[in-house]
């Protein structure tokens, strides 16, 4: 169980989008030297952001942990300060929440309050969902698409789940319409969720980074092309995580598994077939919905994700 291993609830998230041949990008070229991946919150104290440049590849920061009422709530009190330093050394970094849901609205307000308290530098957002409240009435699941619905009302650049492996698969947690996906798994044998494949495997809890004393949680990679891309500094999610355009295009392959709708909409009730990884589909157009989020249609009518994180073009 991940939550033993958060005590302090000092880790988190993943993330995809992958970029592809003639979308056009708006990125920033990551220089950090080092090839470390840490999440860090106030626990790793006063960081030498100078030294921890050298080791580090990429930072996720933690921004806060529940919210008022809650027995755990704070607000990381190293959240300014660490990405300040993470931004003038060339780390590039995302940021991250600890979730303790206890109602749709109670994740509506986790959601602007996270988004109020993050720093405008940060190349994503991910929400850490791995604690089940005692006072919780619904399905985790719908605390998590409340969560990601306000999200999506409020910023364009990817928004990335992070779990431990036990926590997901105890609730079911569905990541497909996140931008990406960040495991947990504290052993030698890579994180497997059901449905969906890891991009970012938080492996270890003792990790260490040039300039931080004592222990730090590190992640390796399992799908770079996609978390690269998260750092890379896009800022529309229209833009750089789905293709706009299918001139050219003849057909789709699926990185992921994915499902067909009968709608741009993507609800539940419109919700067809599953298409499993690899799958080749033939396609006749593109669309964009009134959320501004594009779709490509097959040639038996029925959409699927234009998310570049799910879906390749040929």
């Amino acid at each position: 169980m991940q939550i033993s291993l958060r005590k302090l609830g000092a880790s988190l998230a993943a993330f995809a989008a992958v970029v592809a041949v003639g979308v056009s990008l708006n990125t920033t070229t990551a220089n950090a030297a080092g090839k470390k991946v840490a999440d860090i919150s106030q626990y790793q104290g006063n960081i030498n952001w100078k030294k921890a440049s050298k080791d580090l590849k990429y930072a996720i920061i933690r921004v806060q942990h529940g919210s008022k009422g809650d027995t755990g709530y704070m607000v990381d009190s190293k959240r300014n300060v660490n990405a300040k330093g993470a931004y003038k050394y060339g780390v590039p970094f995302g940021q991250y929440m600890f979730a303790e849901f206890t109602s749709v609205k109670d994740a509506q307000r986790e959601a602007k309050d996270f988004y109020k308290r993050s720093n405008s530098h940060t190349k994503f957002y991910a929400l850490d969902e791995e604690k089940r409240m005692p006072g919780a009435k619904s399905k985790e699941q719908t605390y998590v698409n409340a969560w990601l619905k306000t999200m999506r009302s409020l910023t364009d650049k990817p928004l990335i789940m992070y779990s431990g492996e036990w926590y997901a698969s105890s609730n079911n947690l569905n990541f497909s319409k996140f931008d990406g996906t960040w495991i947990a798994k504290y052993s030698s044998t890579k994180p497997k969720v059901s449905g969906t494949s890891v991009d970012l495997w938080q492996h270890t809890s003792s990790g260490k980074v040039s300039g931080i004393s004592g222990n730090v949680d590190l992640n390796k990679v399992l799908d770079n092309a996609a978390v690269k891309s998260w750092f890379a500094g896009n800022t529309t999610h229209s833009k750089t995580s789905y293709y706009s355009s299918a001139n050219g295009v003849t057909g789709i392959k699926t990185k992921k598994a994915v499902y067909e709708y009968s709608s741009t909409l993507f609800t539940k009730s419109h919700r067809g077939t599953k298409v499993a990884a690899g799958k080749k589909l033939a396609v006749k157009a593109i669309v964009k919905n009134n959320k501004n989020a594009y779709r490509f249609q097959l040639t038996n009518g029925k959409y699927v994700t234009a998310n570049q994180a799910y879906v390749s073009t040929y």
